[in-house]
């Protein structure tokens, strides 16, 4: 096993400073290991130092939604004073809160929780805050979804929210 699917100690700051390398998300190691999968790719992620919004778009199956969940549970992890399955020299942040919204984009219904849900994040989340948000603008019309996604997104960015986002608009 090499040294990066160790559990790491990792830096906290007070700056809101993401920085991950070789960061791998914990249930993708665990099936791993069980189950023989051949191989975890890891990402690096930087957020809250040069900028404060990041926007993580692809087509559909390539990990956009693991990499916002890692991004979460290894911040969360670290500031429990755990160990995170990351390389030695990354840093994260002690914040107040972690919002999120990651679910199902498929219905109406859905989608009125979604706005709820974003809209206690967009009272909530400050500078002390991480924002973790999944399909930001899905779920309705592609150009009333992208002016809703904008509108967030500024919203968040005027606060200095450290926002992670997925998407598939362009």
């Amino acid at each position: 096993m090499s040294r990066a699917f160790f559990m790491q100690p990792t830096r906290l700051n007070d700056r809101g400073v993401i920085r991950l390398r070789q960061a791998r998300h914990l249930l993708l190691l665990d099936l791993q290991r069980r189950d023989g999968i051949k191989y975890v790719v890891p990402i690096d992620v930087r957020l809250g130092d040069d900028f404060h919004t990041l926007i993580i778009t692809g087509p559909n199956s390539v990990g956009k939604t693991v990499a916002l969940k890692t991004i979460g549970l290894l911040t969360l992890m670290a500031m429990a004073g755990m160990h995170v399955p990351a390389e030695a020299d990354s840093e994260l942040p002690v914040l107040q809160n972690v919002w999120t919204d990651i679910g199902d984009e498929q219905s109406l219904s859905t989608f009125s929780s979604h706005l709820t849900q974003i809209g206690q994040i967009l009272e909530g989340a400050d500078r002390q805050s991480l924002v973790l948000l999944d399909e930001l603008g899905g779920g309705t019309d592609p150009i009333e979804g992208a002016a809703l996604a904008r509108a967030i997104l500024e919203d968040l960015h005027e606060k200095g929210v450290r926002t992670a986002v997925t998407t598939h608009i362009s």
